[in-house]
């Protein structure tokens, strides 16, 4: 198994990914399980000048504030939280869960009430324009979820966070180049997705592991590691037609075989060949236009080259697309929701105003 310098990996996040600088107050989470990383992050934010606050938890306590609190307190907002993240300049979050299985009881209702209370506080995280980089972290659990061997999952993982930053901008760009301008997207594949939108208007932003300054005044100010996509908020309203994704996990559920149809942009059928219940609940309990089309994006990690399930790694893949429902206004889009979801698809043609940009998963660019 590829040996990880998480010392090495916390300065390139610290200094080359967030760009932390000096007296900038700088949130962290994660699972006690990745006490390594978040240690190295930690001593690095105070070796850039910068303060560190740290927030651990553990799969159970996850669930356990889920499920144990009393619904009108669970309903409350945070609000002293809301006062705290004035003062706080970024954010890093490490996937705070080493077994998702753990989280599979929880009931979907208060899961939704729970994402309700947190809806202001994610908002003016927005509002203020705060900088942050979403991590993800393989473990043996999630291997056993994803029916994949441990030592395969932890070197793709790692060989996607290593990837070369600069070079993965200069093939964003090339796809972003594509769709800078342009007018609608077509998306086909051999699984019986025919979907058309419109992206009139709407700026190809590119997750190339860096949030630069560039990034800064285009407001994109998110982050994903692994990276490796070009995204962007379609028009809302825009989406007519039928998609047909491979697989999503939620709460460590595989959910397999989505199929469904979009009419002026909104969810008008959903269907799935496994957990399809589940699908649709989490959808119900959600708010605001969670149904609604929110994201395009473009898999560009040539260090990806397989589907398992785990999305921070799955939308990354070259020569897939992923379509996401819900919550889309930090990169350009008007969605107001308590969801972002994202489902892959493999395989897709996708053309841009009449021109192939994808055939069959392979990129024409």
């Amino acid at each position: 198994m590829m040996e990880v310098n998480y010392e090495a990996l916390a300065r390139k996040i610290v200094n080359k990914c967030m760009r932390i600088k000096e007296n900038e107050v700088v949130m962290l989470s994660g699972g006690m399980y990745n006490m390594d990383l978040l240690e190295a992050v930690t001593v690095n934010i105070r070796k850039a000048g910068a303060w560190p606050f740290l927030r651990v938890t553990t799969d159970s306590m996850y669930k356990r504030l889920i499920s144990d609190i009393p619904i009108k307190y669970l309903k409350k907002e945070p609000k002293y939280f809301m006062k705290w993240i004035d003062d706080i300049d970024a954010h890093i979050g490490i996937d705070p869960f080493m077994d998702p299985t753990a989280l599979s009881s929880l009931s979907e209702k208060r899961m939704g009430i729970s994402r309700q209370a947190g809806r202001k506080l994610n908002d003016k995280f927005t509002k203020l324009g705060i900088r942050w980089t979403a991590i993800g972290y393989p473990t043996k659990q999630r291997a056993k979820m994803f029916n994949i061997p441990f030592d395969e999952f932890w070197d793709m993982f790692w060989s996607a966070m290593n990837v070369n930053y600069d070079a993965m901008y200069k093939r964003g760009e090339k796809v972003a180049r594509a769709l800078r301008g342009k007018k609608e997207v077509h998306i086909s594949s051999d699984k019986g997705t025919d979907l058309t939108f419109k992206i009139t208007g709407r700026k190809p932003l590119i997750d190339d592991g860096v949030i630069s300054a560039q990034d800064i005044r285009n407001k994109d100010v998110g982050n994903n590691l692994p990276c490796g996509e070009v995204f962007l908020a379609p028009v809302e309203t825009s989406a007519n037609g039928r998609a047909v994704f491979d697989l999503a996990f939620h709460r460590g559920k595989k959910i397999t075989g989505i199929d469904v149809d979009f009419t002026k942009g909104k969810l008008s059928r959903i269907k799935a060949k496994k957990n399809e219940k589940l699908l649709k609940e989490v959808i119900a309990n959600s708010q605001g236009q969670k149904d609604r089309i929110g994201e395009f994006g473009i898999g560009i990690n040539p260090k990806v080259k397989k589907a398992i399930g785990y999305t921070i790694t799955d939308e990354k893949i070259t020569g897939t697309i992923h379509i996401a429902v819900g919550e889309n206004r930090s990169y350009g889009g008007k969605n107001e929701a308590t969801l972002h979801w994202d489902f892959v698809m493999m395989r897709p043609t996708v053309e841009v105003d009449g021109k192939t940009l994808m055939k069959n998963g392979k990129l024409a660019v």
